[in-house]
């Protein structure tokens, strides 16, 4: 399963990041992070239900790869940060539709309408830290 874990750090944090798969010189706990079971696509799922488009594919939520390397299974990338102002911008009340409209967007069954839920919550919560902050968020996504 691809997991993809979201990091409040700077893009030149990228290779220490990356040390927590390659050589374990750092740790996730060395940044303020979010560990979450879901595939890019899904996460643009979740971008075309906030910004109230049906297509999927209109807008990554990931920029180009700072790191990608095949023979290790990681990806990191910058989040878009029009991706993460939007989520710091969910209000508590408009979740419940969010999600009904996410769910409708993925085509993947893996995760319940209860877990995505879940998901948005504490990535709403994440994106409102990353902001409070004025930090990127890096995405390392592992296959």
């Amino acid at each position: 399963m691809q997991v993809t874990t979201w990091f409040i750090a700077k893009e030149d944090e990228a290779e220490a990041i990356e040390s927590i798969v390659t050589t374990e010189e750092h740790a996730p706990e060395d940044w303020t992070y979010l560990e979450l079971p879901l595939i890019e696509m899904e996460l643009m799922a979740l971008s075309a239900t906030l910004r109230g488009t049906e297509d999927i594919t209109d807008e990554r939520t990931l920029e180009d790869p700072l790191i990608f390397r095949e023979e290790d299974g990681l990806i990191i990338a910058r989040v878009v940060e029009a991706f993460i102002q939007m989520l710091a911008r969910v209000k508590d009340e408009s979740i419940p539709g969010l999600v009904n409209a996410w769910v409708e967007r993925n085509d993947r069954e893996h995760h319940s309408p209860e877990e995505l839920r879940e998901f948005l919550l504490e990535m709403v919560k994440f994106a409102r830290q990353a902001v409070s902050r004025r930090s990127p968020v890096l995405s390392l996504a592992t296959f």
